[in-house]
């Protein structure tokens, strides 16, 4: 492959998104395969997967499967255009409070169709997914960041630590505390290694560096 046509391949950066979110799907099923959580590491890797491609994807814990020409989630629900209308409007507005009345206008639809046609798409409420997705970055901006879990909290729309703490405990099982200390306990247990068969030489960078 020519390098044009690599770098042609190449998503841009509105398609690719914040790759911390990445990352921390990553380290997170790591983690999960490590505990013996195969079907788990296998719904973040997948969540992943679907954050490189800027593909909108359900995040409760209860995935809905592909379909099988890979076209997506199972027939009905929004089109693919109004997904990501939706999804790139709720990452914008993580910080403020996300109504279904704005997103029902957003796509032209009254309360009650919206709240019936997402649910057929992403497989959950809307309210479910705004949360779900405000802690996913939580757990983006804890593993690559340094910033107190207070100012997370108010980043990703919560009203304070407090509450940031309950909703995290119900979704992901742990306090944020206890899942950061773990998580980078992960990464930096992990000693740095030259990559072999390089013609030159090349060390894995800890992940928090990367991501700084």
């Amino acid at each position: 492959m020519s390098a044009q046509r690599l770098i042609a391949s190449i998503p841009d950066d509105n398609i690719v998104g914040d790759f911390r979110a990445v990352a921390a799907r990553l380290v997170e099923a790591a983690c999960l395969a490590r505990e013996g959580n195969g079907e788990a590491a296998k719904a973040q890797i997948a969540r992943a997967v679907a954050l490189l491609r800027g593909e909108p994807s359900p995040i409760p814990a209860n995935v809905r499967p592909f379909n099988a020409e890979g076209q997506g989630f199972m027939q009905g629900g929004l089109p693919a255009w109004k997904k990501r209308r939706l999804t790139t409007y709720i990452d914008a507005h993580l910080t403020e409070r996300i109504r279904v009345a704005d997103l029902a206008k957003l796509l032209d639809l009254s309360e009650s169709h919206f709240c019936r046609e997402f649910r057929r798409t992403f497989g959950t409420s809307a309210h479910e997914y705004v949360t779900r997705r405000r802690i996913e970055v939580a757990q983006s901006l804890m593993l690559g960041s340094r910033d107190s879990l207070c100012a997370i909290a108010l980043h990703c729309g919560l009203a304070d630590q407090s509450h940031f703490t309950r909703v995290f405990r119900r979704i992901v099982g742990k306090t944020p505390d206890m899942w950061r200390r773990a998580r980078q306990g992960e990464i930096e247990a992990r000693p740095t290694e030259p990559l072999s068969g390089l013609p030159y030489q090349c060390h894995v960078i800890p992940m928090q560096a990367a991501l700084a």
